[in-house]
């Protein structure tokens, strides 16, 4: 069984109705920073409470932390997207998001697109330990 990190967009996307959420094989986990960004949306709080329950939340740590501030040192990219990032490789799980331009900068994250769109992880995006 594969892990996965839920996107914020991917959360949205299912709200929205436009692409149910469903996990197969795969767990699911998301960020602390995901809850933030639901929660500030226009959807009640019970229902992202419910969206979110039987997934895995991890939160952001002193490694977490860490590590995003150099991939936003090194890509520029926005500190929440480098704490989904950072929270995705320290975990070692893949990426599941619709959002490559905001994380293709970002080396030894693994990306998954949604199956509608591509089914495999996104090519070259292989991760590389650098411990």
């Amino acid at each position: 069984m594969a892990g996965l990190l839920v996107d914020t967009d991917i959360f949205i996307d299912h709200l929205r109705g436009f692409r149910k959420l469903t996990a197969g094989r795969d767990r699911l986990h998301y960020s602390v920073v995901t809850r933030c960004e639901l929660l500030a949306g226009e959807v009640g709080s019970a229902i992202v409470v419910e969206l979110l329950g039987p997934h895995r939340e991890l939160d952001v740590n002193r490694k977490v932390a860490e590590r995003a501030g150099r991939i936003r040192r090194e890509t520029g990219i926005a500190t929440p997207d480098a704490l989904i990032a950072a929270t995705a490789i320290e975990h070692r799980l893949r990426l599941l998001t619709r959002n490559l331009r905001d994380f293709e900068a970002v080396r030894q994250l693994r990306i998954r697109q949604p199956a509608s769109e591509s089914s495999s992880a996104t090519p070259g995006r292989r991760s590389s330990s650098s411990r």
